[in-house]
């Protein structure tokens, strides 16, 4: 059976003559209103109580944070962006990826909602029944601001890939009823994701059509040249991201998802971030309340759509712990080679499993293990103290064994007053010990190893 799209009646006149019949003109129509820059921002209020609207429990890496009916809507969104959403991957029925519009608009994920909201509130929800065909529809006040619901009384799918006969597709319906959000009436052109109505068991409205592409681009005008772009994230540190891409001002905004049922919708934003090289990267702390979302950056002190980049996503959980890296190496000890020391253990400091352990050392020798946050190449006795010599904590006493190792277990909740250790910060280790086949009063160091903690 044919099911409708419609807006509410009295919305727009030319959406509702499109239902009708009374329309036969061909391509996009225009409902006279754009969404500006503080109306980008999209929740979900997922009540969707059929099974089927939920059965995605798979997480993908381009939509972190998200499974079932969420996933879907973000998705259907998301379709409009100016570019590609990361790699446009998430969907294996659209083979150009998610991602299409070419428009300067973007939307910005704001995770999940735990009410209705109102008509502004731009979250999309549920509402009871199934009004007689129609499967959902936008309220607006005409100037930008919207509320989604979809009636539960349908038989919903959330795919991901293709549905079932008797279902109805979640992605397609929210990608139809955004582009009604951001500005775009019923089209006359049946293939358009615009036209207003679908079928059963359909999922080709979640790609949208070239029409669908000429209409967004009429009410934002093609992406600019000066649009910023996102091309690739990266951690670099704990809590700290790189931003990849072009086009970024000197200093800038940069767009987080806030965590879930919190805040009105707006995005989290860090601002007056710099760029460096040329306007191609940006090094942003992540805000503790972000969620897996999208990022987006808007050049600061500008409006409309090309000062907004494309929104790429982001799983708050790869901002991992920087990997162990040697601080210095050092000179060799009377075995011949220079004394190595490795850190073992969690980067988790719950665990508290932190290991020491250093090796190519003279045998019987004793020795102490220091450690510091600063760094230096300062020459003592035969080798170099590697760790700032005016603040570094020792530890213990230790004895080199017959094969010329050591290991010590670091204990995290027994460290030398103002040598504490926390989540988020990076500490140096260096080993010192005596030398005596070296000649009397001889010492030496390890090489330096950086070892960080998260939480």
């Amino acid at each position: 059976m044919k099911l409708s799209l419609v807006l509410p009646t009295g919305l727009a006149l030319a959406a509702a003559a499109v239902f009708t019949g009374g329309n036969t003109t061909e391509g996009y129509a225009l409902l006279g209103h754009s969404l500006d820059l503080n109306q980008r921002d999209f929740r979900v209020f997922n009540g969707f109580t059929n099974t089927g609207a939920n059965n995605n429990t798979t997480p993908h890496p381009e939509f972190p944070g998200a499974t079932g009916a969420v996933m879907a809507i973000w998705k259907g969104a998301i379709e409009w962006g100016s570019r590609l959403h990361g790699t446009g991957s998430g969907d294996t029925t659209q083979s150009g990826g998610l991602g299409s519009g070419g428009a300067n608009f973007d939307p910005s994920f704001q995770g999940e909602a735990n009410v209705v909201g109102n008509i502004g509130d731009n979250i999309c929800s549920n509402i009871s029944g199934n009004s007689g065909g129609v499967l959902a529809y936008v309220e607006s006040t005409g100037s930008g601001n919207w509320r989604m619901r979809f009636y539960t009384g349908w038989n919903w799918a959330d795919g991901p890939g293709s549905i079932g006969f008797s279902q109805m597709d979640i992605q397609s319906v929210a990608c139809h009823e955004y582009g009604h959000s951001l500005g775009l009436g019923h089209s006359g052109t049946g293939a358009a994701t615009m036209a207003p109505s679908t079928s059963n068991g359909q999922t080709g409205p979640r790609s949208i059509h070239s029409d669908d592409i000429a209409g967004v681009q009429a009410i934002y005008g093609a992406a600019s040249a000066s649009k910023p772009i996102i091309t690739s994230i990266s951690s670099i540190n704990i809590g700290s991201i790189t931003i990849n891409g072009s086009n970024f001002a000197a200093t800038n905004e940069v767009w987080f998802t806030r965590e879930d049922f919190q805040g009105n919708g707006t995005p989290l934003k860090v601002l007056n971030v710099p760029s460096t090289n040329g306007g191609t990267e940006i090094t942003v702390n992540v805000p503790s309340n972000a969620r897996g979302g999208d990022i987006l950056v808007r050049k600061t002190g500008l409006n409309g759509g090309n000062a907004l980049s494309n929104a790429w996503p982001f799983d708050v959980t790869t901002t991992q712990c920087p990997s162990n890296e040697i601080v210095c190496t050092n000179l060799p000890n009377s075995t011949g080679v220079p004394g190595t020391l490795s850190v073992f253990g969690s980067q988790n400091i719950a665990m508290n499993d932190t290991i020491l352990a250093a090796g190519s050392l003279p045998a019987g020798e004793f020795g102490i293990f220091i450690y510091g946050q600063g760094d230096q190449l300062l020459f003592v006795s035969d080798g170099f103290l590697c760790i700032n010599g005016s603040q570094f904590y020792r530890l213990d006493v230790v004895q080199v064994d017959m094969f010329g190792q050591v290991a010590y277990a670091l204990d995290l909740n027994d460290l030398p007053p103002g040598g504490e250790i926390s989540a988020g910060e990076t500490w140096n280790f260096q080993l010192w010990h005596r030398d005596t086949p070296a000649g009397s009063g001889h010492a030496n160091f390890s090489n330096a190893v950086s070892h960080t903690w998260c939480e």
